[in-house]
C-alpha cells in the first residue's frame, strides 16, 4: 500500500471540486443537463453526504470498535439544499477530518476492518481506496455535465487524460492560431487592455511563453526522470506583477513560444510507452499522471485562446489609439 499517495488523492478532491465549479452559474449548477440526470450540485451533494454521513463515521468506528457491522446506507439524497458553496464546504470539512485521521494512522491500523453490508469484511485501506475511486468517478461525471452545458473543459481537475497523440494534435497548431487571432492589429492594440484589470493580448502572450518554457516542459521532464516530483503552485498574477508585460515585442514572444512549444511536442513524441502513467504531485491537482498534466496544457491553451479572441473583439472595435503630440 502507498498510504501517502492515497492520502494525497483524497486530500486533493475538495480543491478539484472547487475548480470544477468556480465558473458555474447558479442555473448551470442546479439544472440537470437532461431530464432525469443529476445536476452538478446533486453530484456534489452526493459526495458531501457520502463523506459526512458514511465514510467519516464508519472510519471512526473501524478504528474504535472490533469489526463493526455497518447498516445499509439509504440511497435517497439528504435534504441539504442545492447550494454549491454550502455543499462544497460540507464536503471539504468532512474530507479534511477523514484525511486528518488517516494521516495519523500507524501501519497496523490500516488493516483494521469493518463489515460492509455489500462487501463483507473491508479494511481501512480498502475503504479509503474505494473512496478515492469514488471521487474519480464523480469528478468525471461533473466533467461530462460541464461538457453538456458547453463549459470550458477542465480535464486535469476531473482526472481525465487524453492520449499523448491527442495532446500533440491539439498542441501543434496553437502558435498558428495565435498568429491568426492577432493578425492585422497594431503593436499599440496588442498592448491595450480590454478593461481595467484584464490582460492585454501582449500580456496573455507573455504568460503563455512563460508557462510553456518555465513550467510545463520542465515539469513534464521531471515526471519522467524523478520519482513523484512535487510541484509548487504557479501564480500567474504574481508573476505578471513583477513587471509590465505589455512592454516588449508581441511577435518576438510568439516566435519564442512557437520554439518552446515545438520542444514540448518533440518531447511528448519521444516518450517511452510507460511514461504517460508516471506520476507527479501538483499543489493544484494532487497526484497527476504525465498524460493528465499534458492534457492540462491543452485546456490551458483553450482558456487563453478564448481570452485572446475576446480581447481582440474589444480592441479591434475601438480601432487604433490616436497618437498624442505634445
Amino acid at each position: 500500500m502507498d498510504a501517502a499517495l492515497l492520502i494525497a488523492n483524497l486530500s486533493s478532491t475538495p480543491g478539484l471540486l472547487r475548480r470544477l465549479t468556480e465558473d458555474v452559474s447558479l442555473e448551470q449548477g442546479t439544472g440537470p443537463p437532461k431530464p432525469g440526470e443529476w445536476s452538478i450540485a446533486e453530484v456534489v451533494r452526493h459526495l458531501a453526504d457520502g463523506d459526512r454521513d458514511t465514510f467519516l463515521p464508519r472510519l471512526r468506528r473501524m478504528l474504535a470498535e472490533d469489526r463493526p457491522v455497518f447498516e445499509s446506507r439509504p440511497r435517497e439524497a439528504s435534504a441539504d439544499p442545492l447550494n454549491l458553496p454550502t455543499l462544497l464546504a460540507v464536503f471539504e470539512s468532512a474530507r479534511s477530518e477523514a484525511v486528518k485521521i488517516l494521516n495519523g494512522l500507524e501501519p497496523h491500523a490500516w488493516l483494521r476492518e469493518g463489515m460492509s453490508p455489500s462487501r463483507g469484511a473491508v479494511s481501512v485501506e480498502a475503504y479509503a481506496a474505494t473512496m478515492a475511486a469514488h471521487d474519480v468517478e464523480h469528478l468525471g461525471q461533473i466533467h461530462q455535465i460541464r461538457s453538456a452545458l458547453g463549459l470550458r473543459p477542465k480535464r486535469a481537475e476531473a482526472r481525465v487524460a487524453l492520449s499523448i497523440r491527442e495532446v500533440v494534435g491539439a498542441l501543434e497548431p496553437v502558435s498558428q492560431r495565435i498568429e491568426a487571432l492577432c493578425h492585422g492589429l497594431s503593436a499599440e492594440q496588442l498592448r491595450q487592455r480590454p478593461r481595467e484589470g484584464e490582460w492585454s493580448m501582449k500580456e496573455v502572450m507573455a504568460h503563455l511563453l512563460t508557462v510553456e518554457r518555465d513550467v510545463f516542459l520542465p515539469r513534464l521532464k521531471r515526471i519522467v526522470v524523478e520519482e513523484r516530483p512535487r510541484f509548487e503552485r504557479f501564480d500567474p498574477d504574481a508573476r505578471a506583477a513583477e513587471r509590465d508585460h505589455r512592454q516588449g515585442d508581441f511577435w518576438a514572444d510568439l516566435h519564442e513560444f512557437a520554439h518552446a512549444r515545438r520542444s514540448t511536442v518533440n518531447f511528448l513524441l519521444s516518450l517511452p510507452a510507460e511514461a504517460p502513467d508516471r506520476i507527479g504531485v501538483s499543489a493544484v491537482f494532487g497526484p497527476v499522471s504525465l498524460a493528465t498534466y499534458a492534457t492540462h496544457i491543452v485546456d490551458h491553451d483553450l482558456e487563453h485562446l478564448a481570452q485572446l479572441e475576446a480581447c481582440r473583439a474589444v480592441v479591434a472595435h475601438r480601432g487604433p489609439v490616436p497618437v498624442q503630440h505634445g
